[in-house]
């Protein structure tokens, strides 16, 4: 099939064609094109001659979670005919180029099976772990390899980071972009640099992470030392879920709360938009039966999930209740499954606010916030309520 539309790369992202660099860090903020042109250039790349490029992410429970779907509206975009597409892979049928996704958690014996990779791309890689980088690189072994990653820097030490810039490897290639290249070839559409606009004027902190990719202070994350575990244990205790609303614009996130070992595992059962109540009731029946906790700011849902068959309770809510909450979950030893790929996410971004000055408020900024506050609604009954004058609430009861 003839393609007459033009397939634009920024000159800033030329030096991806060359074979004179081993590794790449493409980092910056939002809006820099950073994805967008690095799935361009591998379908370039790979139409170019035949080559096996492999698709990473630190946390990939599905097709779903990868770059799969970026490529895949990529080479319908610009009808891209000679590559097949099919439900875990995408190949080219005239040279025999093709794509893999895979996880790189825990996934050690997978990786290092796969042969044969020219260019292994690795998405969101602020989140990889040393670990998995130790596993990444020896495996990536062919003659001429390369491999890229592509990132929002998170914290001052992010191990791709510290390795790549801090560092330094041989044969690396740094490229730093940020909202200013979509701008310059007119990518930006007007909504998204209101928005920007916005954040630079009234939220300066968010604007230097979000838009100009500068890394998190460690003292403004919320959680710390979390414990991500493979599954949950066979001893362990479903105690309830946790239950925060949403439709349109926000997730509903449910999230079970296991009780071992003295401490807390959180595993995530659903994140997702769009879902009715009924929905809902039907995911939390069709789940191990447990009390459900949800937010009390909606009683006419919490009403219906009862009429439904769930047995849910409103989340108890007053006066520093959320600092109470946090502050009780700091307090304990946390684990969370490596299937909780939204909370995952959420646990490495979730922050105390800033004032202009950078000064830290003890107050949480209002994002990432889906699946902890689903979380501390269940945890709810654990914390001291002074009304109630006990440490604890009975949670066998109901």
């Amino acid at each position: 099939m003839t393609n007459n539309k033009e397939m634009i790369i920024p000159i800033e992202f030329k030096s991806l064609f060359n074979n004179d660099w081993r590794e790449a860090a493409v980092y910056g903020g939002r809006y820099s094109l950073k994805s967008h042109t690095i799935a361009r250039v591998l379908l370039i790349r790979a139409r170019q001659k035949k080559t096996r490029v492999a698709c990473f992410r630190e946390f990939q429970n599905s097709i779903g979670d990868s770059s799969y779907q970026l490529l895949v509206d990529l080479i319908k975009e610009y009808n891209l005919g000679d590559f097949q597409i099919t439900n875990n892979s995408i190949i080219n049928t005239l040279n025999g180029s093709d794509f893999i996704f895979k996880g790189l958690w825990n996934n050690e014996q997978s990786i290092k099976s796969i042969e044969g990779i020219d260019i292994a791309w690795v998405e969101e890689a602020q989140t990889v772990s040393e670990k998995s980088l130790e596993v990444l690189t020896p495996t990536v072994r062919k003659n001429n390899s390369q491999i890229i990653y592509t990132y929002n820097r998170l914290l001052e030490e992010d191990p791709v980071h510290k390795r790549l810039v801090l560092e330094g490897r041989p044969n690396t290639l740094i490229i730093n972009v940020n909202y200013d290249i979509a701008i310059k070839y007119g990518m930006m559409p007007e909504v998204i640099r209101l928005e920007m606009e916005d954040d630079k004027k009234k939220r300066p902190g968010l604007y230097r992470h979000k838009w100009l990719g500068e890394p998190h202070n460690m003292e403004r994350k919320i959680y710390k030392d979390w414990a991500i575990i493979d599954e949950i244990p066979h001893e362990a205790r479903l105690e309830r879920y946790g239950l925060d609303f949403g439709y349109s614009n926000d997730p509903t996130s449910i999230v079970a709360i296991y009780k071992y070992n003295g401490g807390f595992i959180f595993d995530e059962i659903c994140y997702q938009k769009g879902l009715s109540n009924k929905q809902i009731a039907d995911i939390l029946i069709n789940s191990p039966r447990a009390l459900v906790v949800a937010d009390s700011a909606e009683p006419k849902s919490i009403d219906e999930l009862k009429l439904y068959g769930v047995n849910v309770l409103p989340s108890l809510k007053g006066q520093g209740s959320v600092n109470k909450g946090i502050q009780f979950i700091q307090d304990q030893r946390i684990s969370i499954t490596k299937r909780s790929v939204n909370g995952l996410k959420e646990y490495r971004n979730y922050l105390w606010k800033t004032d202009k000055d950078g000064k830290i408020l003890n107050v949480p900024e209002d994002t990432f916030n889906h699946f902890m506050d689903a979380i501390r609604y269940a945890l709810d009954s654990y914390i001291n309520i002074q009304s109630q004058g006990s440490l604890y609430v009975p949670i066998n009861d109901y």
